[in-house]
This record gives structure tokens, C-alpha cells and sequence, in this order.
């Protein structure tokens, strides 16, 4: 049972949403089969005890229809008719939801019916609600578009000859949302291209760049986020394009969507992560700060979930600079909100990490050690974090062990990319030539030194160096 659409659609949605489904399928409007209700509230009833263990569909169908022969094929049917319901329900829901899509459709319907006593008092109200919204994405002038279109079509009902027709405003409202949306498919191919999937061929780039010339929209929210993150795809290596993008980002983010702005963000974090691993230091700082910004807004909240990634990221930035108060304080505020399958690993892992640089080294050991990782990369960080903890520590048999039973798990483990075992065995190999070494060996280090700067994949590279410095 757990198998069919209806029921993964289900699981998808919320104890509040289905309960609105409920009102949805208890409306003699929707639905006159109680049938239906009584299934679904078997479903619902389970799903909010156990989502991950449901019933078989015999056990439903001895609870709702009682002394009756099973039927698989009558119960697949009202499955089927469950599930359309179910997804007219969620248009209805989104409907419901948006008081301007409510109001264009009610243009829809007076143009349709000829109501020509609704026609003005409809018109304001959509007009009202549309400059009200705070939003001035691509959608929001499509909407726009669709209102004067109706308007348009309304002022003709009413066959006033003398009444200025609104066709500037048609044609403005649609040339915004067209150009936006273009150069957000223009980003779109760039960042579809680098990911060396499939290609694409988009039409009239050179058109829409001189046309937003022409009619001077270059300073419109939609068209002017989207032309400077173009320049930054197109022209990566000057800097001046990605500082122009974060202002006009950070001026502009309250009239988009948080969704959209996520999509622009992960551009601008991508872009800096980029810079970082050139050797740029300065974009560091830069990230992290524009990190911070972020999370003050809860962008990178994803239906109330924390990005593990993200996490990670801003730990290692916040550490990396040293804003050991700020990284605590952000473990402990954000750490609720990572995915529930995933957070006691992310926890463990990034509060080692904030012990090791805080150089809590029992910490990061007890830390580490209390948990065992199921995500490969989880395993490779915190062995390698404890490597380096054994080194610091002076805990050489421990460290000897650790090398030597990490080397094996590569070798032993098929579910590790070629590539990143390649980047593990090399520290390994180097780590222990390292721990080996008598400090007075220069001739040793200066070998080992030049074998590291040589050898391109070795994971922890900054700390090898360091160490070697020190000896």
C-alpha cells in the first residue's frame, strides 16, 4: 500500500494539510462517497502513528467494509478516485492560498459571463491587492500582465470609446516578465552547461540585452538581479561583477520570493567557494559574512530544514576565521532544524570540529568516538580529524592504529568514489611519513615538503603543511 501514489502524496503532506483534506473530501460539493473518508482517515491515522510501517490492504479493508470478501480491484478504484481528489484538493488548496490569483480568476469569469456590474469594483480590488504585494519578481508582472489584459478586455464590455485604453500597460507588464524570465533561463543554461549533462541552445540573448537598453528597465528588480548574475556566469573572472550582485541582492531580497532568492544565493555561495580554493583568502570572509546575512532571514530554510551542506559550510567558514562564539551559538540555534535523519551525525560532526580548533582535543575525541557514521564522507572527515588530533595530542600509538586501520577501510569500502579515495590515501601515506619524521631532519622534511606540494588530491593539505612547518 505504501507503494501507490496516493499514499507517497500523502506522506508528503502535513498534519495541517491533511487535515484541510479532510474538510475538502467531507464536502458534499467534492465528494458524496463516505467510503472515501473513512479510507482516508485509516490512512491518516497510521501516517500520523507510524509513516514508515503502514497496514496491508487487507487489514484496511476488514476495518472499513466489514464482512465483505476482499475486492483488490474495487479497492484499487477507490484508491484512484482518492488520489484525484487528493490532487484537486491541492490546486484547490493553492487557490485558496493566493488572494490575487482569486481575483484575476474572478476577472476571468466577468469577462467570460459579461458582468458588467462587477467590472469595476473587481478591477480595484485586484489593483488594491496587486500594489500591495510586496513582490516584484518575473510572476509578479505576469500577474500584472493577466489583470490589464482583463481590464482591457472589461473596458471593451462596457464600449466606452472615449475611455483610454490600457494597452501601454499590457505591453509594459509583459515585456518585463518576458526579458526577466529570459535572462533567468539565460543563467539557467550557463549553470545546466558547467554541469556537463546535456546541452541547450537558447534564442535572442543579444536581442533581450539590447532591448533592456532600449526601453531603460535595466534598474527593474527582476531584470537588473538577473542581467548582473549573467555577467557574473559570463565574465566570472572580474570581481567587480559578483560585489555588484551581492549589494544589488542585499538591497533588493524583500521583493523576491525566499525560494528564488535561495536560487540566487547558492550562485553567490558557489561563486565565493570557487574563489576560496583559487587561494583568494579575502572571499572567505566575504562568504562568511554573506552567510551570515543569509541565515539571519532564514533563506536557507527549505520547508523548515536546515541544508546539512549549508551547515557544514558555514562551520568550517566560522572556524577557518576564528568566530568560535558565533559558530556555538549557530550549532546550537540551527542544529533542531537539520533533517531528523540526518542531525545527530551533523551535530556530532561539526561540534567536533569547534572542539578541534578550539583545541579541545578530549572533546573532539569523546565527540567522535561516540558515534558511527553512516555517511561515507562523515567517516573520512572524522577519521581524518582524529588523525590530526592523535598527531596534536602526542598520542603516537593510537595515531599508528588509526593510519593503518583508515588505509584498509579505503581499500576494503566499494561505495567511495575512485577519487576520493585517491585524496585520503594520499594524506594517509603523507601523515604517516609525517609522524615518522625527527624534527631535526631537515633534509627529510624538505623531501616530504616538496612530495606534498607536487602530489595535487590530498585531503587536509593545509594542515600537512602547517605541521611541517613546525618541525
Amino acid at each position: 500500500m505504501k507503494d501507490s501514489k496516493l499514499i507517497q502524496t500523502l506522506l508528503h503532506l502535513n498534519k495541517p494539510e491533511r487535515n484541510r483534506f479532510k474538510k475538502f473530501l467531507i464536502s458534499p460539493f467534492f465528494n458524496s462517497d463516505e467510503n472515501m473518508v473513512s479510507i482516508f482517515d485509516f490512512m491518516d491515522e497510521h501516517i500520523s502513528k507510524n509513516p514508515t510501517q503502514l497496514p496491508e490492504k487487507q487489514v484496511l479493508w476488514k476495518k472499513i467494509f466489514r464482512g465483505i470478501p476482499f475486492d483488490d480491484i474495487r479497492l484499487r478504484k477507490y484508491f484512484s478516485d482518492l488520489f484525484k481528489l487528493l490532487t484537486k484538493f491541492l490546486s484547490f488548496d493553492l487557490y485558496q492560498r493566493d488572494p490575487i490569483v482569486q481575483d484575476l480568476s474572478l476577472l476571468e469569469v466577468i469577462n467570460e459571463r459579461k458582468l458588467i456590474s462587477l467590472t469595476k469594483s473587481s478591477v480595484k480590488s485586484a489593483r488594491i491587492r496587486l500594489e500591495a504585494n510586496e513582490f516584484r519578481h518575473s510572476q509578479a508582472f505576469l500577474q500584472r500582465y493577466s489583470l490589464e489584459r482583463n481590464n482591457y478586455e472589461i473596458l471593451n464590455l462596457e464600449g466606452d470609446r472615449n475611455i483610454r485604453s490600457n494597452i501601454e500597460e499590457i505591453n509594459e507588464s509583459l515585456d518585463v516578465f518576458y526579458l526577466s524570465e529570459k535572462l533567468r533561463l539565460f543563467c539557467k543554461e550557463i549553470e545546466l552547461k558547467n554541469l556537463a549533462i546535456h546541452t541547450y541552445k537558447l534564442t535572442y540573448i543579444d536581442e533581450v540585452k539590447n532591448m533592456i537598453k532600449l526601453k531603460g528597465y535595466e534598474n527593474v528588480p527582476s531584470i537588473m538581479l538577473y542581467s548582473k548574475l549573467l555577467n557574473l556566469y559570463t565574465d566570472s573572472e572580474n570581481e567587480e561583477n559578483y560585489f555588484s550582485l551581492r549589494q544589488s541582492v542585499s538591497e533588493n531580497n524583500p521583493l523576491f520570493p525566499k525560494k528564488e532568492l535561495a536560487e540566487i544565493y547558492s550562485t553567490i555561495i558557489n561563486y565565493c567557494s570557487i574563489q576560496i580554493n583559487k587561494g583568494n583568502s579575502k572571499f572567505l570572509a566575504q562568504l562568511f559574512d554573506f552567510y551570515k546575512e543569509v541565515v539571519s532571514q532564514d533563506i536557507l530554510l527549505e520547508d523548515q530544514s536546515f541544508s546539512p551542506y549549508h551547515f557544514k559550510n558555514i562551520v568550517v567558514i566560522g572556524l577557518r576565521l576564528k568566530e568560535f562564539n558565533w559558530i556555538e551559538a549557530f550549532i546550537t540555534d540551527y542544529a533542531p532544524l537539520l533533517p531528523e535523519n540526518q542531525r545527530d551525525n551533523s551535530l556530532s560532526f561539526n561540534l567536533a570540529q569547534l572542539y578541534f580548533y578550539q583545541k579541545k582535543y578530549d572533546l573532539v575525541i569523546k565527540t567522535l568516538q561516540s558515534v558511527e557514521y553512516d555517511d561515507y564522507i562523515y567517516n573520512l572527515n572524522s577519521k581524518t580529524m582524529l588523525i590530526c588530533t592523535y598527531y596534536d595530542t602526542g598520542e603516537t600509538d593510537a595515531l599508528f592504529f588509526l593510519l593503518d586501520s583508515f588505509r584498509a577501510f579505503l581499500n576494503r569500502n566499494n561505495h567511495i568514489p575512485d577519487n576520493r579515495k585517491e585524496l585520503y590515501r594520499n594524506f594517509v601515506s603523507i601523515a604517516k611519513k609525517l609522524a615518522k619524521m625527527t624534527p631535526k631532519d631537515e633534509k627529510a622534511k624538505q623531501k616530504l615538503t616538496l612530495e606534498l606540494e607536487q602530489t595535487k588530491n590530498v585531503a587536509s593539505k593545509n594542515w600537512l603543511l602547517e605541521k611541517l612547518a613546525e618541525l
